[in-house]
């Protein structure tokens, strides 16, 4: 190792010159690469030889296996530790070694950014197969060319790869990815599937009749008729089948959403309009479309600041939910069948807006008010931590210089290569293409140095810019903890999804409406527990129980379903559908308090274990609540201190 890195070591560390160079070594290999043998263990044995040969005291390995070269070192699991523990103090290895210079990154973002943060740590990065690293002035330069090689065979593998697909596209062919309901491939080619495309027109016919898509999907499942992957029908992923482009114009497009230049323009190919064989006509799909858009009625929404951020006490999560005009409130997804016919709902008790939201949006005040906690938050959301362990300025400016030399080389090179060609008898073309031989290389490496300024002079806009903005964020909250009673419900819940705010009801108030309930009165008037309705519970009331002749329903769920009423507070409506309907359930109950069978019932049932019955003046929300994006930085916060500490 050269002299220059013993110099800063010895300076970091205080050892003597003579003890060996510590090392740890990153592996990474793609899917491809894995295909075809290289696998993490061969990688390995590679860079343990290499060490021993160098005379390296090996630290530690880092593995990323099947990752791309093109994603950031934050992306890779292995080297963001391998990140982490090079910034600690005193610096724990002076060596990164890699078998292979493609395992370092296959895009400039990639390969350079962790290099050059290495580099100012005082760290070098060493190349097993051409046994170089990047202590000298020839190494690194070594390393832009593998650099720029890495990066070309990336975008020569893709363009060849997308070249080939956009041909087979442009023939009508198929390309891979899913096949749309209703088709199959064979030999390349879309076909006909004569038992899909015939249950398609079924369901089109079907849904023109009862305008309903869950109704729809409930009768094939009844009928086992599954998606292609087996699993049941929904409303969501029927509607989004029948309604998609390949069913109602019988074709696909191709690249329709690909990546784009900045003049907007396909980067691997145009789009490609794909035509299948038809299965519905215009006519139908037109007439299917119609029976869609019929019956729409006016939104009637509004800003619900926790709709699907609310967690709820079953696991699932609450979103909003319009009964009628200017009634709202929060529903569990919990509440909603799997799939038509799949019952097995929980009992979550629908949750009155103002309330829930109010409490929520207390605790956010209470976290604006801390304008220290926003700018950190401020922080961990434009992730500014992730350029500012590399000094963009002085790489840009030691870039300068080498630009500053290497054109100076080239001049002089140039003067040079004229004399030769002129003392050879050349003229014209031949000393033209002779001077430009003996140029090109140095001309190359010119070219790369540029690229290289020009990318640290982009990284460091883009931390400025981070940091800028991440400024105006914690202006922008300190004014709005000032004035937080004039927001609308549209910026609240526009400040919520910022906040990235996570909130979990522990205790649930059901929304109440209309009258209060003549069961759960019972319980409360009684101060009795509600009992839970066991084998054994089942066993002491089922004498007293005979079903009418009328009943649709068996009568131990009709008891089970106003026990969990008492024991929840729900309203009817909010029961599960196993119950039966809600308004028998009513019937039922107003009857058996009349002819004196519930207090008979509960007679029985005295001293049954028991919970305690729902009381509306005892019950309270509470909701714990999260700001993930406040949790991250506030994390980075405490472990840059951690590590000032150890400074």
């Amino acid at each position: 190792m050269t002299n220059v890195l013993t110099s800063a070591i010895n300076d970091a560390d205080r050892v003597v010159p003579s003890r060996p160079l510590r090392a740890v070594a990153y592996l990474r290999v793609s899917t491809e690469e894995q295909a075809k043998g290289y696998g993490i263990a061969y990688n390995a044995k590679k860079m343990l030889a290499y060490f021993k040969e160098k005379g390296y005291l090996h630290i530690e390995t880092f593995a990323d296996e099947g990752l791309s070269g093109s994603l950031e070192a934050h992306e890779r699991p292995d080297l963001n530790r391998l990140m982490e523990m090079a910034r600690e103090h005193p610096r724990p290895f002076d060596i990164v070694g890699v078998n292979e210079s493609r395992t370092i990154g296959r895009t400039g973002r990639a390969f350079w950014r962790w290099v050059w943060e290495l580099e100012d740590l005082g760290i070098c990065v060493a190349v097993a197969s051409k046994d170089y690293d990047n202590s000298t002035a020839d190494g690194r330069s070594q390393m832009r060319k593998d650099a720029e090689y890495a990066e070309e065979e990336r975008e020569l593998i893709r363009l060849r790869t997308q070249g080939g697909i956009q041909e087979k596209a442009e023939e009508g062919l198929y390309v891979g990815g899913n096949i749309p309901f209703g088709w199959r491939v064979k030999d390349g080619e879309f076909k006909v599937a004569k038992k899909d495309a015939a249950l398609k027109c079924w369901i089109r016919t079907r849904f023109l009749a009862v305008r309903s898509w869950e109704t729809v999907a409930l009768e094939l499942n009844m009928n086992a008729n599954y998606t292609r992957s087996g699993r049941p029908w929904t409303r969501k992923n029927l509607r989004r089948m029948m309604l998609s482009e390949a069913s109602l114009s019988n074709q696909i497009t191709w690249r329709r959403k690909g990546a784009r230049n900045s003049d907007g323009i396909s980067t691997f190919g145009v789009p490609v309009v794909i035509k299948l064989p038809e299965i519905l006509s215009k006519e139908e799909a037109k007439e299917l479309l119609d029976a869609q858009r019929v019956g729409r009625t006016p939104s009637r929404s509004r800003a619900y600041l926790l709709s699907m951020k609310l967690g709820s006490p079953c696991g699932s999560v609450y979103a909003g939910h319009n009964h009628r005009a200017g009634v709202y409130s929060y529903q569990c997804e919990g509440r909603r069948e799997a799939y038509p016919g799949a019952g097995n709902t929980c009992t979550c008790p629908q949750l009155d807006v103002d309330t829930v939201e109010g409490a929520v949006w207390s605790d956010i005040v209470s976290l604006l008010g801390n304008a220290e906690r926003m700018k950190t938050m401020a922080r961990g959301w434009l992730d500014v931590s992730s350029s500012e362990h590399v000094d963009h300025v002085g790489r840009a400016s030691r870039l300068d210089q080498q630009i500053a030399e290497q054109s100076q080389v080239i001049a002089i090179t140039v003067g040079v290569a004229a004399r030769q060609v002129a003392k050879r008898g050349l003229t014209g073309s031949e000393a033209e293409a002779a001077v430009e031989a003996a140029i090109k290389p140095l001309e190359e490496e010119l070219a790369a140095l540029e690229r290289l300024r020009a990318e640290a002079l982009s990284w460091q806009r883009e931390a400025h810019l981070g940091s800028r903005r991440a400024s105006d964020l914690a202006r922008i909250a300190e004014a709005a903890r000032h004035n937080l009673s004039d927001l609308t419900p549209e910026l609240m819940a526009e400040l919520v999804d910022l906040l990235d705010i996570e909130a979990r009801v522990t205790r649930a108030v059901p929304r109440q409406q209309g009258v209060s309930c003549r069961i759960t009165e019972w319980f409360v008037e009684k101060d009795r527990s509600v009992p839970e309705l066991t084998d054994e519970a089942w066993a002491l009331v089922e004498p007293l129980l005979r079903p009418r002749r009328s009943d649709a329903l068996p009568v131990r769920p009709k008891l089970e379903a106003l026990l969990t009423k008492a024991r929840t507070g729900a309203r009817y409506e909010d029961l599960p559908k196993e119950y039966g309907n809600y308004r028998n359930l009513q019937t039922q109950a107003n009857r058996w308090l009349k002819s004196g069978t519930w207090e008979a019932l509960m007679e029985r049932l005295e001293g049954a274990p028991g919970t305690a019955v729902w009381r509306p003046e005892s019950t309270e929300i509470k909701v714990g609540l999260r700001a993930h994006a406040l949790e991250s930085s506030m994390a980075d916060e405490k472990d840059r201190s951690r590590r000032a500490g150890c400074r």
